[in-house]
């Protein structure tokens, strides 16, 4: 099923596909849950819908090069939809399910969108709002019609009868450089960015993960973003180019529930997910009795000991009678079949990776970008290293600049920014990608160690800059000064300096007994007041975005203090390492 030569030679993806499809037509590519159970769809059903929704594409007027916008949470009819886009040599602009109207329209309007294909429900709604703002898009195919709108139509108008010479013949012109896909960057900035992938940008890419890792008759569930490069590449182009099945999760809150149904063997993680998981084993661990609490921590330490090397012929023993009642049932949590968890889209904590490796689920971690497809280093499966994210994968070369940058090059870095040249000359010097990311490199695999520009990326593998979060809030009359933190968190903090002069008129006009401003900054009723009009400034922002918990400082930062600079900005670094146990207090 592995098969890396025939990759090599494949012209673009739906040749891909469609050449899979001829080795394996009967065997599973989807599992969809309906009416209680996991129904299979093979290739040849999958195959048969890509070319029928190409031919309605072709008959509605797409041409090579048109973009095309997919608005739908996670389900059979995304890969459809993608797979029939690129199969008549359009490209697919990916939305994410959580933006907002306005954020929508951005995209299509930027990309120049011809048509869309949504779900249903809200996500129907907004496509509905966002296509009122945007004139120039003809219209969009909906799983169902629940919104009417003159520009909404039925995606079954697309299922039209196969007319697989016409298909055929479009893929057939697609080369290596076709541009396949514009993916936007996450929105931290007031523009995001759409990058350009080319169909040898991601092929590149599915070379280099079948190169490090074994795959066979293998089975994934799908429930993070197929927005998000990383599970388009890897839970989507992956398995349909190389002949595993892929199911799908009902919804984000079933998944636990998924996992026991389905039994895959290979999952898509980011380090946030990882970190609830391990939280909730812990939790109900420390429910049961003592005797369960004690068969779980003898397991562990033992296990740990087993993973190091260091045991003797009793503690094997001892290890295969507590596997068989303690790790045994512990993996069967995860359906009893997971063979790895692929991590990415944040730093792992070695810790987490630790906790994983223990129990028996090995994390082959990784680590890239939107503009590299996203994969720069892989971990391989025989030689995993915690605290690195891998190495980089034939193909790809990395470089460490003299401050500590990560460069990268080869055949996965994208073509550039779409209509920003500047900005692309900006990030591709001399075909060298700057990550912004710093790290070193030990024995050939990859260490990240910080971050050179301010971007946060939480540990759910959202990026977030920080000026997007902290300007609205500098416009607030309470608020002196404001640093967020959050980086490998699950959600954003803050330290505020407050107003005192602000602040002390509201506690006049609130009615508060006199004090003084000591007692008024460190009370709970100023901090739950400052708190509150926070939301009330970020309530136009995304989820991950919004600041869950907040500090109160007295002391400001100033030039003298050395927090700011000489032209008045944040010494971000600066302040997280000296404040750097308040902020961690945050969570706790």
């Amino acid at each position: 099923m592995q098969e890396v030569d025939g990759l090599v030679t494949c012209p673009s993806l739906p040749a891909g596909f469609f050449q899979q499809v001829k080795t394996g037509a009967l065997h599973p590519a989807q599992w969809e849950r309906r009416e209680g159970k996991y129904i299979p769809i093979t290739y040849q059903m999958f195959s048969d819908r890509v070319k029928k929704v190409a031919t309605g594409l072709i008959k509605a007027g797409v041409n090579p090069g048109d973009r095309v916008a997919i608005l739908m949470e996670n389900r059979p009819e995304w890969g459809v939809a993608d797979f029939a886009i690129l199969s008549v040599g359009a490209v697919t602009v990916p939305l994410y399910c959580s933006y907002r109207p306005q954020d929508i329209a951005y995209v299509l309007q930027d990309s120049g969108a011809v048509l869309a294909i949504v779900s249903s429900g809200q996500l129907q709604g907004h496509m509905v709002q966002a296509m009122d703002e945007c004139p120039e898009i003809r219209g969009a195919y909906a799983l169902g019609i629940q919104q009417p709108h003159e520009k909404m139509h039925l995606f079954s108008e697309l299922e039209i009868e196969a007319d697989d010479e016409q298909v055929q013949n479009r893929y057939s012109e697609l080369t290596r450089d076709s541009l396949a896909s514009l993916i936007y960057t996450s929105g931290t900035t007031a523009s995001p960015k759409g990058v350009m992938l080319s169909h040898g940008n991601i092929l590149s890419n599915l070379e280099s993960v079948l190169r490090t890792l074994q795959l066979g008759d293998d089975i994934m569930l799908s429930f993070l973003p197929l927005a998000h490069a990383f599970e388009r590449t890897g839970g989507h182009f992956l398995p349909y180019l190389t002949g595993f099945s892929v199911a799908f999760a009902e919804r984000p809150d079933t998944v636990a529930k998924n996992l026991a149904e389905v039994s895959p063997s290979i999952m898509i993680a980011v380090p946030r997910m990882l970190e609830v998981i391990q939280s909730r084993i812990l939790a109900q661990v420390a429910k049961q009795s003592g005797l369960h609490r004690a068969l779980f921590h003898a397991f562990f330490e033992v296990s740990e000991r087993k993973r190091a090397g260091n045991i003797s012929m009793f503690s094997t023993w001892k290890y295969k009678l507590l596997n068989r009642l303690v790790g045994v049932k512990l993996r069967g949590k995860f359906g009893g079949n997971i063979r790895f968890f692929v991590s990415g889209g944040a730093p792992l904590s070695a810790e987490i990776g630790a906790f994983f490796e223990t129990l028996g689920i090995p994390v082959v971690e990784g680590y890239g970008l939107t503009e590299s497809a996203p994969i720069l280093a892989i971990t391989p499966e025989d030689d995993r290293r915690l605290g690195s994210v891998g190495r980089p994968p034939a193909g790809v070369e990395i470089q460490i600049s003299e401050d500590g940058e990560i460069l990268a090059r080869g055949g996965n870095i994208m073509l550039g920014y779409w209509n920003l040249p500047d900005a692309t000359a900006e990030v591709i010097q001399d075909g060298w990608l700057h990550t912004g990311d710093v790290g070193h490199l030990n024995d050939g695999y990859l260490y990240i160690t910080d971050r050179k520009k301010d971007l946060i990326v939480n540990s759910g593998g959202e990026n977030i800059a920080p000026q997007r979060v902290e300007a609205p809030l500098i416009g607030e009359p309470l608020i002196e000064q404001v640093i967020v933190y959050g980086d490998q968190h699950p959600y954003l903090v803050a330290m505020v300096v407050p107003n005192q002069d602000a602040c002390m008129a509201w506690a006049v006009s609130s009615g508060m007994p006199g004090s003084g401003w000591q007692e008024l900054a460190s009370s709970e009723v100023l901090r739950k007041h400052i708190q509150s009009q926070i939301q009330q400034r970020l309530k136009t922002l995304n989820p991950h975005e919004q600041v869950r918990r907040i500090y109160i400082q007295i002391e400001p930062f100033t030039i003298e203090n050395g927090f700011l600079t000489p032209t008045m900005k944040l010494k971000r670094r600066l302040i997280n390492q000296h404040y750097a146990e308040i902020f961690e207090s945050l969570y706790r």
